[in-house]
């Protein structure tokens, strides 16, 4: 017995140290498609990091920031990649390829069978060929012979199951048996499964040579060839029946378990242990899981009726807004006497323990009074007592539970003349965690305050004592800022109508021992410092009380220029006060008495863009980009890891952890321990390839024609949690061999003129981290009128016709005049636009309309005296004085006819 005691008392141990630990960070995506559904079948990622999901309507790709899709014909139910990042997919009744067809890409069926029906919920890629699974059948086709085989059952009342990859086999599950899938036939597998095993899944460790593997019957094992070994995970299983549908290795340490009903379950293979269960007490939108898949930044992707949920476990990030209970905006956190309390505009809530039962009904025989006799007797008997309380604590024995079947409801009949009695057994199932209001609090409560040991909340209805679960207005006054004055002990209050009243306790009772008046100015924020010093800071000064008394004018006051009236942040810096808000870094200088700009913080930092502050007062600043914290002593520290929560307005440290508010509705708790530095393994690539015409194929030496020369290149970088913020940049040979400056746009547009073009893209990330791609080679073919061919063509028949009109002129007197005169103008028009479009191309200037006809009248003028001179000489006669009547071919052949005439001459 007092081991029994013992036990349940470390169970409640066990469950009160790590319920207040938070729940693992979760985030949330839906589809962003117009007419898509949530149900997906199948999540995998390429080599990139680029998730697929077979969803019923296609296949979707997500990179954390665009969706992309691509209909199917059918449901796509299964995907696969291969070693090139082709991907695979099996649908209702069809199975195919996504590849680019007609300028896009879309499905391409491989089933030569129009009539096929089959459910191919299982594709795989091993050694070129994909293995495509239905419940009737198993397609092997092999990617380099483009052919297909197929294997079907020889028994017509088996069907296949599934089909997995383990240790480099195929291995297929029937409804009875499991078999190898080897040279196209199914023979038996040498190896010792565990007893009627008939498998679900098989998941390959990510480093290591093993495997998770999951049954029907819901039992988790570790395989590493030749033994399995059966997981812990497998009684819980059993107890709480539920049923099992996938499991994915998220890292080396760590995988999960989907189930129908009860959410996904994380369990530890290092600890043999369960880490957690994830459902819609931590914040999973339902507890019926579709499928998982997992990426590589060891996110879990989580498939349910409302979208897709991803879950991190190295992310140093607890939640602690999935807990039940919680209303409102929170405004704070903190922590008094060891318990989580949180402000928020509808009171105060705190987190709590409570235990949940469970309440089975069973009948008991009315007994007669000999019967009960009897009964009593053996009540007595030492055995008899101790087997009753061991049933009341940890369950009934199966002799018991055997006697039990008879009296369940379902198992008393109406002519049974016995008589029983109902009877309630109240179950302990587990312990939860909830938020709790706080009674008596329903208003906003923006700060809490520790005065005397007391816990105070502040807000718009007044100031609460806090004390067993109940508030207690104390204080009723509109309170904007609360501060507690070190030198007299008091509480320093400013109200929404910028009065400062001091109160005291006096007695038990709170009252107004002073008020100062600073005519009415616009009180943004206060400070009492250590020296017992208060400062006031409004829209246009800083006031400095070192006493704070209506009866003294001991006070000094330093302009301040806040022209947005934004709540500045007042610290002691390198023990000078500092006064933060979004227009910079300013510090009182008490030499100079006047408030002067610190602009060496300002090139640090940057911009404040926002800025918060722990209750020690440290200051965080936020550039748009970091997070950094200011320290007292100056110390700039940056937090990468607060770059997910660049909307963050809380934050603050308690037992050796920080506590955040991100956008006033999710509390967070980070743990420096288990930092993380969140760089991401995914890969940049090229997402798509746009032209004139649509999508182009996306290679190596791809080829344009000359009307697809405007050309768009998108770029990706798989950032699923929000952190990298890549830039990009690109060169382009053939164009500009220079590096173009970094920029956050991921589309780079060309329109370019006909040549060869080599271009390659950079990406940088927010840690600094450049990736490099592959330089891709393009070329823009010319239209055909500027290609060689063309142009020899051209000055072929221009020659031609340059014969043909010397010759009709030479010969033509009185005949065919009109055909020689218009053969002679087609031949001059033809040699000036030919040499003018040469000029025009090889002189090309891309400008206005303007400047270009300026272009074509400069080339026009320069051709005119060779128009001039063909026109003259084309039709020259043979008589004349020097050149004068000689035509063309007499005045090419001049230079041999004086050789010749010297040569008879000599």
């Amino acid at each position: 017995m007092l081991r029994y005691i013992c036990l349940t008392a470390l169970l409640c141990i066990s469950l009160t140290s790590q319920g207040q630990q938070g729940d693992l960070f979760l985030t949330h995506h839906s589809l962003s498609i117009e007419g898509m559904d949530n149900l997906n079948f199948d999540i995998t990622s390429n080599s990139k990091g680029q998730l697929c999901i077979a969803n019923r309507s296609g296949i979707l790709f997500y990179d954390g920031d665009q969706w992309d899709y691509v209909s199917t014909p059918s449901s796509a139910l299964s995907v696969t990649f291969d070693k090139d990042d082709n991907l695979y997919v099996g649908c209702v009744g069809d199975f195919g390829k996504i590849d680019h067809l007609d300028n896009q890409y879309q499905f391409i069926s491989l089933n030569p069978n129009e009539n096929d029906h089959g459910l191919y919920n299982k594709t795989l890629y091993k050694d070129s060929s994909i293995y495509f699974m239905s419940e009737n059948n198993i397609i092997r086709y092999h990617t380099v012979q483009k052919r297909a085989n197929l294997l079907y059952l020889d028994d017509k009342n088996d069907y296949f199951t599934n089909m997995f990859e383990v240790y480099d086999e195929i291995l297929v599950q029937t409804s009875d048996t499991l078999y190898q899938f080897k040279n196209d036939s199914l023979s038996s597998y040498n190896w010792n499964p565990p007893s009627d095993a008939k498998f679900l899944f098989f998941d390959k460790h990510p480093t290591e040579d093993k495997y998770v593997a999951g049954t029907t019957d819901n039992r988790t094992f570790i395989y590493r060839k030749p033994n399995f070994y059966e997981c812990k995970i497998s009684e819980f299983l059993e107890e709480h029946e539920s049923f099992v549908n996938d499991g994915k290795w998220v890292n080396d340490r760590y995988f999960a378990l989907s189930t129908l009903e009860d959410g996904c379950i994380l369990y530890d293979n290092k600890k043999s242990e369960i880490k957690e269960i994830i459902n819609q007490s931590k914040g999973l939108p339902d507890n019926q899981i579709y499928t998982i898949g997992a990426d590589q930044e060891e996110g879990l992707w989580i498939s349910h009726a409302y979208g897709l949920s991803r879950m991190e476990i190295s992310i140093p990030f607890r939640s602690f807004s999935n807990f039940q209970g919680l209303h409102g905006n929170i405004s704070e956190v903190y922590f008094h006497n060891r318990t989580l309390y949180a402000a928020t505009s509808e009171g105060v809530y705190f987190l709590d323990k409570e235990d949940v039962y469970k309440n089975t009904v069973y009948y008991e025989e009315k007994k007669s009074k000999q019967t009960a006799k009897t009964n009593k007797v053996k009540k007595e008997e030492p055995d008899q007592k101790q087997e009753k309380k061991g049933w009341w604590i940890f369950g009934r024995n199966k002799e018991e539970e055997k006697d039990e079947k008879y009296t369940n409801p379902q198992h008393i009949r109406k002519a049974d003349k016995k008589q029983y009695v109902k009877r309630i057994h109240k179950e302990f199932l587990h312990s939860k965690f909830l938020f709790k209001p706080v009674e008596g609090i329903h208003s906003k409560i923006e700060k809490f305050i520790i005065y005397k040991g007391k816990l105070l909340a502040a807000g718009t209805n007044g100031v609460y004592e806090i004390k067993d679960g109940s508030g207690e207005l104390v204080i009723h006054e509109p309170v904007r800022l609360i501060e507690k004055e070190r030198k007299t002990n008091r509480l320093i209050i400013v109200t929404y109508f910028n009065e400062i009243k001091l109160y005291e306790l006096d007695d038990e009772i709170w009252v107004i021992a002073d008020e100062i008046n600073l005519h009415g100015n616009l009180i943004l924020n206060t400070l009492n410092d250590v020296s017992g010093r208060t400062w006031f800071i409004t829209a246009g000064a800083l006031y400095e009380f070192n006493m704070l008394s209506s009866n003294t004018q001991d006070f000094n006051v330093y302009v301040f220029n806040n022209p947005f009236v934004d709540k500045a942040k007042l610290a002691y810096i390198d023990k000078q006060l500092y006064l933060i808000n979004n227009q910079g870094y300013f510090y009182l200088n008490t030499t100079l008495k006047k408030i002067v700009e610190d602009t060496t913080l300002l090139k640090q930092i940057g911009p404040p863009l926002k800025h918060l502050q722990q209750r020690n007062e440290i200051v965080w600043v936020y550039n748009g980009e970091n997070w950094y914290q200011i320290h007292a002593d100056k110390r700039l520290e940056m937090q990468e890891n607060f770059r997910l929560f660049p909307n963050m307005n809380y934050v603050s440290e308690y037992g050796g952890r920080l506590w955040l508010l991100n956008e006033s509705t999710e509390i967070l708790q980070y743990e420096p321990a288990l930092a993380d530095t969140l760089i991401a393994n995914s890969k940049m690539f090229f997402r798509r390839v746009t032209n004139n015409n649509g999508d182009v194929k996306i290679q190596n030496n791809m080829s344009f024609t000359h009307e697809e020369n405007s050309l768009h290149f998108e770029m990706s970088r798989p950032d699923y949690r929000g952190l990298l913020k890549a830039e990009y940049q690109y060169r382009l040979k053939g164009l500009n061999n220079e590096w173009s400056n970094w920029r956050e746009n991921n589309r780079i547009d060309f329109n370019l003129q006909p040549g060869s073009y080599a271009l390659k893209v950079k990406s940088r990330d927010s840690f600094g981290n450049v990736q490099e791609s592959e330089e891709i080679n393009f070329v823009i073919h010319p239209p055909y009128w500027q290609t060689l061919w063309f142009y020899g063509l051209q000055i072929l028949l221009m020659v031609m016709l340059l014969v043909g009109s010397i010759i009709l002129n030479r010969r033509a007197k009185s005949k065919n005049v009109l055909l020689t005169e218009a053969l002679t103008i087609i031949t001059i028009v033809m040699v000036i636009e030919f040499l003018q479009s040469a000029a025009g191309n090889y002189l090309s200037i891309q400008s206005s309309p303007v400047v270009d006809f300026g272009l074509d009248v400069a080339i026009a003028l320069c051709v005119f005296p060779l128009e001039q001179f063909l026109k003259k000489y084309l039709k020259a006669e043979k008589e004349g004085k020097g050149l004068e009547g000689m035509g063309i071919i007499d005045i090419l052949t001049l230079p041999f006819k004086k050789k010749k005439k010297e040569a008879v001459s000599t």
